[in-house]
């Protein structure tokens, strides 16, 4: 007979429910920065005054993905391992001409890992 050990005292579980929240929310962020990004890009917003908004969405998807990334230091859960190369595309972006291709060739970059980290979060 196979013993259930879920749930035991002093072992954290496997998938903890802060790190699937982080890692949502992560994806979350990224989506609605790039979604920002690429009204402004094509015109459809214009932001002489609201350049900041950008800036602060930005800032909120660094901080949620490095938050979530450090989620398998303190739990089981290890999707979001996925968010460790995004990591990369989210310091070189800012470093970039946001008028160059380059700038969302780079944030484009990260969206397989936040992909990754969403889906494997989803599987029991």
């Amino acid at each position: 007979m196979a013993r259930n050990t879920t749930g035991r005292r002093g072992s954290p579980p496997t998938g903890s429910r802060p790190a699937r929240q982080l890692v949502t929310a992560a994806g979350l962020a990224y989506v609605a920065n790039c979604l920002w990004g690429t009204a402004v890009a094509v015109r459809l917003i214009r932001t002489k005054k609201l350049r900041v908004v950008h800036h602060g969405l930005f800032v909120v998807t660094a901080t949620l993905t490095g938050a979530a990334a450090t989620t398998p230091l303190w739990t089981r859960d290890r999707s979001a391992l996925f968010l460790l190369p995004a990591l990369v595309p989210l310091a070189l972006a800012p470093r970039t001409n946001p008028r160059s291709g380059a700038h969302w060739k780079i944030a484009v970059a990260a969206a397989p890992s936040y992909l990754g980290a969403l889906l494997v979060r989803r599987r029991p």
